[in-house]
């Protein structure tokens, strides 16, 4: 005999209904493609299955809040290493590294939130370079006095930055390693990535109400943070490629009642000049502006904004210049570090080179600390010649003769926009 059903009075489908709106109002929902930046605050050695822990360094915004603050522990595990094809091999072996080139493959796969809950995510890891920094706009063109001043003071911060630093051990170790012709894979402390999320997270726990949107009146003006969700390159982009760009940071109004624009704001805009690198050390130009920004429930707002600080690695020497083009240049020692070679480099042919440390090391500039030592064992004059001329040779050929360098923005590159109202 089948089973009676009783139907549930009405009254009870109410009362799990108005139930079950406070538990949709207090879960939040972080969309897929949103990268997650974390630091490593440890050193670890490279081997599969390895657990790996950081913590994020950029709070996490939802529309007009933070839902994952910074510290925030994340989680996942060493998968191993990967060979890099863009980084050259015959490259490496140039400057005197014969290990591969490669790089630790890592993927996140949980965070603890700060009232102690963990929370399982799904990640895309790409590492970004721990020495990140901010460009900002240069007026004025130095000349070769304030060049020579500039390398003393840049050496004499990263010299003290060193001692000062909490990780000095690493730091120590990452510069001797980085001087050999083999050594360990590592993960240093300090090292970034973007975990992007390849599934959607939700986040639970109750979340404060929405702002009000702030009404516009003429062009908005302010600084607002944003990631690119498109790559731009000079050497493969060129005028009128499009822009694309997704606020990380709501802009709130004066007081911080209204929201003008949310996070996760789509701004659109194209780029305006692109010339690419070319040879006898000319560097690659790239500038881009945004046009426009989505509102909800409202058309795009028109917006004229201009880059006015960006992600770079240091070793591209980019500096922003104005109306935001961002040009890369051959560094401080473009000229004084050839010379410097070339004055070392004819030392070495002294007649007591060989005994004399300080003549040998000019061999540190090729193939790092394992050539001093070769030529300091042997004390062979040949020896020393051919590598100080190999290494006053290379830095010519790199800093006057071979292409410059491009500029390249890579997607998920954090940026700052300045909107004006011209």
């Amino acid at each position: 005999m089948p089973a009676l059903h009783t139907p549930l009075p009405p009254s009870l489908f109410l009362v799990a209904a108005l139930a079950a709106i406070p538990l949709a109002a207090q879960s939040v929902i972080i969309p897929a493609g949103v990268p997650l930046r974390v630091q490593i605050d440890h050193r670890y050695r490279v081997h599969a299955g390895a657990r790996i822990e950081g913590r994020l360094i950029a709070p996490v915004y939802h529309i007009d809040h933070v839902v994952l603050p910074a510290n925030t522990r994340v989680t996942g595990a060493i998968l191993g290493m990967k060979h890099d094809p863009q980084q050259g091999r015959v490259s490496a072996l140039l400057n005197g590294q014969f290990t591969a080139p490669a790089f630790p493959a890592v993927r996140f796969d949980s965070l603890r939130l700060p009232n102690g809950a963990t929370l399982p995510i799904q990640t895309s890891v790409t590492e970004r370079d721990a020495t990140v920094v901010t460009m900002k706009a240069s007026k004025k063109k130095p000349g070769l006095r304030a060049r020579a001043r500039a390398i003393f003071e840049a050496r004499k911060h990263m010299a003290l930055e060193t001692l000062r630093h909490p990780n000095l051990g690493d730091r120590i170790r990452k510069l001797i390693y980085s001087q050999l012709p083999w050594y360990p894979a590592t993960i240093w402390s300090g090292t970034e990535y973007d975990a992007e999320l390849t599934a959607p997270l939700t986040i639970p726990g109750p979340q404060p109400a929405a702002l009000p949107d702030a009404a516009l009146h003429g062009t908005p003006t302010g600084i607002i943070e944003a990631r690119l969700l498109t790559s731009l390159d000079s050497a493969t982009d060129h005028r009128g490629t499009p822009a694309v760009a997704v606020l990380t940071r709501p802009l709130l109004t004066p007081n911080g009642k209204q929201v003008i624009f949310p996070e996760g704001a789509r701004m659109t805009g194209l780029v305006t000049v692109a010339r690419p690198a070319r040879w006898f050390a000319r560097n690659g130009q790239l500038r881009f502006t945004f046009r426009s920004i989505e509102r909800k429930n409202a058309a795009p707002a028109v917006i004229h904004g201009e880059l006015a600080a960006a992600e770079a690695a240091p070793g591209a020497h980019v500096k922003l210049g104005q109306e935001g083009t961002a040009r890369s240049s051959s560094g401080p020692g473009k000229y004084l570090a050839p010379m410097a070679l070339g004055a070392m480099t004819a030392s070495a042919f002294d007649s007591d080179a060989t005994s004399n440390p300080v003549h040998s090391g000019v061999a540190t500039n090729s193939f790092g600390f394992a050539a001093r030592a070769l030529v300091m064992g042997t004390a062979n004059a040949a020896l020393l010649h051919t590598l100080a001329v190999y290494a006053v040779s290379k830095s010519v050929y790199d800093r006057w003769i071979a292409r410059g360098h491009e500029i390249d923005f890579p997607k998920d590159t954090r940026i700052e926009i300045l909107l004006n109202r011209r």
